[in-house]
């Protein structure tokens, strides 16, 4: 029996001369032998039919009284000799069609119809055309049947049914005993009637071919020798047989009479190893694993190493395996337990080779049980739905009725008139306090448009402070440097298929795309006025209502043709992007002053609270900005310093003596005018690589 997680399955090795039974269980090392069980009876081939049949129920039932086991559902496997098998190589088709060409393989194989026969297969691998390594098995239904009377005489079902020399292969490949994969092993399961050669190549099956010599062979060699019956002679093969040694003295009529048997085995092995050399695929067996009741013949290893001319060794199947105080009796021949072992395991785990001879009439059977007990599980819960449905309807029906009760309690304390115009089936009245709450939630939003308005200018505030302290701080430590007007904006990048800019936000007057007088630059962009309204040098007003930085817009200049003035169409919230970048004019000492106050701009960062960190993005400046005008200006700065016209002179600026304020010999300034675009960032940005400073020196 295998113990497992889902399913527990009674596996059986029903031969022709013992019964046998384990349970395996998976530990977390590996797998446990908890219990084996094995009885053996006369297989004395002169028995007949009936009489072997007995014997074989009656040890069945002697291993299951000892195992004390209840599971029903059970494991075995069929001979090698019944079992059709043959590996073939398919062409590359759809998956779904191997199942034809397979069907249609074994047909041309065998002479009987499929519906008298069992059949399974396997893909081995793919090669690299895309075709398929299949192997196909098949056997006779009414084989598979004479096996099952002896489970139906014990009243256990079958749930799988194996192949007894693959279930031999698939252990020993789990122990090890097939090697690395280049070698090309042979398996060969001695029985009491047949011997079966498994080969695997490459670490793939490759072959199998059962022979019609075994154990019993030798058992009636040594009877006919000393006139002994089958019981006596199997007593002496056990007690005192061996394979010959090569020394006739030592050997005597027994080893005589016992190498005679081995000598027609070794032919059949040698032929079957000739025709595997000759198949497509094919190659020379370079060592033999003996398994099976046969390998337990002293002498057998080093008999056939000298006949085959290869390496042979007796199969290892204890390997890994714990033994638990229940099947101590697997250690007296373990060579015998590799098919029951193989059965097991497959229960337990994925094995290379997995296939189930299950009578098509069985699996039909199981099916239609399984669809049965579906459907009576289906019919019961439909019924036992409907008998929960009424009454579960009508306690909803009550909680429905008072539900509507407790609402109509409600909607009369606000409206009594309205609970009397409800009709059960009718459409439901409309109330006159729709339309009240309807104007309060439109008085309510326009108060919360306003309230938001003006929460997005408070919280702007520190963002102007911040980027006046950023620009200030860029001025020289040396001095020399006055701002006469700062304004903030907003600017954004002008893109070929850029969307336009938002309704309200307009270009602000007398400025090119770029942010400054006198026509546009490269990276250029659209700014608006937007935030905080400036600082205004001294006699010059702060705009009024719509000027740069109001709350209710952005200035829109008086007399431009094209504008007209905004139609009030009632309260609604002011859309305002923050501005992010400031106009700053002022006056320096020199032009030198003002290269190093923009050359600093670039590189000044400073961290926020928040853990930003505020820097400038863009540094728009030009260089016809700049005049020479007369130091007393600082007294009486004007808005806008002006902007020079014309050709170009050194930092752009105008002849001295035209400068507005310029007086020959009197001490000089330099206006100039440049726009700042911050930027915040998680990381402080790296400073830009060192540049030439403007060129030109003032007129």
């Amino acid at each position: 029996m295998v113990l497992t997680g889902r399913k527990k399955r009674l596996v059986l090795d029903i031969g022709t001369s013992a019964v046998r039974l384990c349970e395996l269980s998976k530990t977390k090392t590996g797998y446990q032998l908890a219990r084996y069980v094995q009885r053996e009876f006369d297989s004395d081939p002169a028995l007949g039919e009936e009489q072997r049949k007995a014997l074989r129920v009656q040890a069945l039932k002697d291993v299951l009284k000892e195992a004390r086991t209840r599971q029903t559902k059970t494991v075995f496997g069929v001979p090698g000799q019944s079992v059709f098998t043959r590996s073939r190589t398919l062409p590359p088709v759809p998956e779904f069609k191997v199942n034809q060409i397979v069907k249609y393989e074994i047909q041309q194989q065998i002479p009987f119809g499929l519906d008298q026969i069992a059949m399974d297969y396997q893909i081995l691998s793919r090669n690299d055309l895309g075709g398929y390594e299949v192997m196909m098995a098949a056997i006779k239904v009414d084989v598979v049947e004479k096996h099952l009377e002896f489970l139906k005489a014990v009243k256990r079902t079958v749930a799988m049914v194996d192949v007894s020399p693959l279930a031999a292969y698939n252990w020993l490949k789990h122990t090890g005993d097939f090697g690395s994969q280049g070698e090309c092993v042979a398996l060969i399961d001695m029985g009491a009637t047949t011997t079966d050669i498994v080969i695997e190549r490459a670490g793939q099956f490759r072959f199998t071919r059962p022979l019609n010599v075994g154990g019993n062979d030798i058992t009636k060699a040594l009877a006919a020798e000393f006139n002994l019956e089958f019981a006596a002679a199997e007593r002496l093969k056990r007690e005192r047989g061996f394979a010959p040694t090569g020394d006739s003295q030592r050997d005597g009529k027994g080893g005589e009479a016992v190498g005679k048997a081995l000598q027609r085995l070794c032919g059949e092995i040698m032929r079957s190893f000739a025709y595997f050399r000759s198949l497509p695929g094919g190659g020379q067996v370079g060592r033999v694993i003996l398994s099976g009741g046969g390998a337990c013949l002293k002498n057998i290893a080093p008999y056939l190493r000298e006949q085959l001319g290869v390496d042979v060794r007796l199969a290892q199947p204890l390997t890994g395996l714990t033994i638990g105080s229940g099947a101590e009796g697997i250690k007296k021949a373990p060579e015998q337990a590799c098919v029951l072992l193989g059965m097991a395991l497959r229960c337990l785990e994925p094995v290379p080779l997995e296939i189930n001879l299950i009578p098509p009439r069985l699996v039909e059977a199981a099916r239609r049980r399984e669809q049965a007990v579906y459907w009576a599980f289906s019919i019961t819960a439909l019924i036992l739905s409907f008998l929960s449905v009424v009454p579960a309807a009508a306690n909803e029906n009550k909680l429905v009725k008072a539900r509507i009760d407790q609402l109509k309690g409600v909607i009369g304390a606000y409206d009594p008139e309205l609970v009397q115009r409800i009709r059960v089936g009718s459409p439901p009245p409309v109330s006159t306090l729709n339309e009240q709450l309807t104007r309060r939630k439109g008085q309510l939003q326009t108060l919360e448009n306003h309230v938001t308005t003006l929460d997005n200018a408070r919280r702007q505030r520190r963002f102007w402070l911040e980027e006046l302290s950023l620009v200030n701080e860029a001025r020289p430590t040396t001095g020399g440097l006055w701002f006469s007007s700062v304004e903030t904006t907003f600017y954004a990048e002008q893109e070929g298929n850029a969307p336009p800019p938002p309704p309200g936000f307009g270009p602000q007057p007398g400025f090119a795309p770029g942010g400054l007088r006198g026509g546009g630059a490269e990276g250029a962009g659209l700014q608006a006025s937007a935030g905080f309204p400036g600082i205004q040098p001294r006699g010059m007003a702060v705009q009024g209502d719509g000027g740069g930085g109001s709350l209710r817009g952005f200035s829109q200049p008086a007399g431009v043709p094209g504008v007209a003035p905004a139609q009030e169409a009632g309260p609604q919230s002011t859309q305002m992007p923050r501005a992010n970048s400031m106009i700053l004019q002022g006056y320096a000492n020199s032009p030198e002053v003002i290269t190093q106050y923009l050359d600093e701009l670039k590189r000044v960062a400073r961290q926020q609270q928040t853990g930003l960190y505020l820097s400038v993005d863009k540094v728009l400046f030009r260089e016809s900005s700049v005049q020479r005008v007369g130091a007393e200006v600082l007294y009486n700065a004007p808005v806008d310093a002006g902007v020079a016209i014309g050709g170009p002179a050194p930092m752009g600026i105008r002849g001295s003596q035209s400068a507005p304020g310029y007086q020959a010999g009197a001490p000089t300034l330099f206006s100039f005018r440049v726009q700042v675009v911050f930027r915040r960032t998680k990381d402080r940005p790296e400073p830009p690589a060192a540049a030439g400073a403007p060129g030109g020196n003032p007129a």
